[in-house]
C-alpha cells in the first residue's frame, strides 16, 4: 500500500489554485469543483476539492511539505517577498523537524519543513532495532550491493579488490541509516528494496544486490 493522494477542502476554488501554484504544484486537472496537481518531486498528487461555507481554522487539516535544509529558507523568503504571511517563522521542533508555518485561503494549515533522517527513522521509531553498524552500500558500474562487514570506514580497500567494478562504498550504516541515505539519494529505489534490505540485515547473509 501505498499513499496516493491527499485532498482538503477550498471556499474558492480558483485563489486556492493560484496559491498552490505560487508553492510550486503543477495543476494537472481542473473542473468547477475539483483541481489536482503534481508535486514536484515523487509520484504522489494533491487535490482540492469545493465545499460550502467556512473552514474552521482550529479544525482544518494540516498539509506538510518537505524542502531541503538550505530550501526551507529561500522558499519562505521567496514566498513572503510574493506577498504571502506566514504564522511562524523557520524554527527547530523537539522532534527534529524544522518547520515554518502558514496558511492557504481556505485556512488549511500548510507547513513547510525539513525532517532529513527524523521524518522516517528518528531516534525514538519504535519498529524493530536497526542492528549492527556493519551496511556498507557499494557503487558498482551497473549495479548496487549491500555487504555487511566489521572493518568500519577503512571497509572500502576491501571492496576495492573484491570488485573490480568498484566505484565507490558507502557506510558503515546501521539499517535505519542506509534506508534514510538511500530514501535522500535515490527515492526511487528505496521504496522497492526496503523489505528485501529489512530482511538481509535481520539474517545471516553477507551480501544482496539491489
Amino acid at each position: 500500500m501505498r499513499l496516493n493522494q491527499v485532498t482538503a477542502p477550498a471556499s474558492d476554488l480558483d485563489a486556492s489554485i493560484a496559491f498552490y501554484q505560487l508553492l510550486g504544484l503543477r495543476l494537472i486537472v481542473k473542473s468547477p469543483h475539483y483541481a489536482r496537481f503534481e508535486l514536484p518531486k515523487g509520484e504522489a498528487t494533491f487535490s482540492l476539492h469545493l465545499v460550502d461555507g467556512a473552514i474552521p481554522w482550529e479544525n482544518a487539516p494540516h498539509l506538510y511539505f518537505e524542502l531541503s535544509d538550505a530550501g526551507l529558507d529561500s522558499e519562505v523568503a521567496r514566498l513572503e517577498a510574493a506577498g504571502v504571511s506566514f504564522t511562524d517563522a523557520p524554527k527547530m521542533q523537539t522532534w527534529l523537524w524544522r518547520e515554518a508555518w502558514l496558511r492557504d485561503p481556505a485556512g488549511n494549515a500548510i507547513c513547510l519543513y525539513h525532517a532529513g533522517e527524523s521524518r522516517r527513522f528518528p531516534p525514538w521509531r519504535v519498529d524493530t532495532p536497526p542492528g549492527a553498524d556493519n551496511l556498507h552500500l557499494i557503487i558498482r558500474e551497473s549495479s548496487f550491493i549491500v555487504v555487511k562487514s566489521d572493518a568500519g570506514a577503512e571497509a572500502w580497500r576491501g571492496f576495492q579488490d573484491a570488485y573490480a567494478d568498484f566505484k565507490t562504498s558507502l557506510g558503515p550504516y546501521d539499517l535505519h541509516g542506509l534506508l534514510s541515505m538511500m530514501e535522500i539519494e535515490w527515492p526511487e529505489k528505496v521504496s522497492a528494496y526496503h523489505d528485501r534490505l529489512r530482511a538481509f540485515a535481520e539474517s545471516e547473509a553477507r551480501s544482496i544486490e539491489v
